[in-house]
């Protein structure tokens, strides 16, 4: 009958062990998340134009234009990173005309489009050319 009151007193006498804390944990991993992994781009696609330093308002000019003369509209802004992004609406048989005139590239004939046409959204990525290395 002794072996009874010993099992509950050393029962009692147990504390138990806190969880381990893991907000140390936790925040490194959304640290890291944020400086590795890029925010989802709401574009249909992504164009990177490299640019000289000084040329970059140029550039961003010539990709406004290209997208009105493509039957489209565009904005300037700055992505997470801080770099120069235009975003545009591009009607879709427009679509290999624009992207040709933004490359540089000689454009394919574009067709006229309907009245209700399907318009695809498209980041033009302008990147320092210094600063990156040539694909």
């Amino acid at each position: 009958m002794m072996v009874l009151p010993l099992a509950v007193a050393l029962a009692g006498c147990q504390k138990p062990k806190p969880p381990p804390s893991i907000d140390g944990l936790t925040s490194a991993l959304e640290r890291t998340a944020e400086q590795t992994l890029a925010a989802p781009s709401l574009a249909n696609e992504q164009v990177v134009v490299r640019a000289a330093p000084g040329q970059i308002d140029a550039q961003v000019a010539e990709v406004l234009s290209a997208a009105s003369a493509s039957g489209g509209v565009a904005i300037r802004s700055l992505n997470a990173q801080g770099q120069v992004s235009i975003l545009a609406t591009i009607p879709e048989n427009n679509v290999a005309a624009f992207k040709a005139a933004v490359r540089h590239e000689k454009a394919p004939a574009s067709s006229p489009g309907g009245p209700t046409q399907i318009t695809r959204l498209i980041e033009v990525l302008l990147v320092n050319a210094a600063a990156s290395p040539t694909p």
